[in-house]
């Protein structure tokens, strides 16, 4: 019985982060979800197949929509469970550059990162009233710089 104490209680109350994304557009994620990962118990799906994605919403307590495109559409139009989740969708350029905003069911979206302010801007053109809807944050792209020292 006193081998319990290896196992961190703490991580039986992590909160759960689901990260969703198209397959072959989750190149920006990696160090998000590593960084992600020292605090929270996180589960990736990078696919387009409904099952895979209904069964990770179904576990997590907050869900990272990446790009408010086609799947974010389809989520939010059509997994009601999204009322009960903190989603969180990051949007990058070509969403607002390609229509896919509006078809956008923003009650279902708790939060949204825009990539950058000229973004934002944009988006709340075609959205005006997106601030009374969603929390805003904007967070630049960022680069990781390999230290060569």
């Amino acid at each position: 019985m006193n081998d319990i104490a290896i196992v961190e209680m703490d991580d039986f109350k992590k909160q759960r982060i689901a990260v969703l994304c198209l397959p072959g557009l989750e190149s920006f994620l990696g160090d998000i979800v590593a960084e992600l990962e020292k605090t929270y118990a996180v589960r990736t799906c990078y696919s387009n197949l409904m099952p895979e994605i209904e069964k990770v919403v179904e576990w997590c307590d907050c869900l990272w929509i990446e790009w408010g495109n086609a799947l974010a559409v389809e989520l939010s139009q059509k997994m009601p469970i999204l009322k009960d989740k903190q989603v969180l969708l990051r949007i990058h350029s070509y969403e607002v550059l390609s229509g896919f905003l509006p078809q956008i069911r923003w009650e279902n979206i708790t939060s949204v990162i825009f990539v950058a302010d000229h973004i934002k801007s944009i988006a709340i053109k075609q959205i005006p009233n997106l601030p009374e809807m969603v929390d805003i944050h904007v967070v630049a792209n960022g680069v990781a710089i390999e230290n060569k020292a």
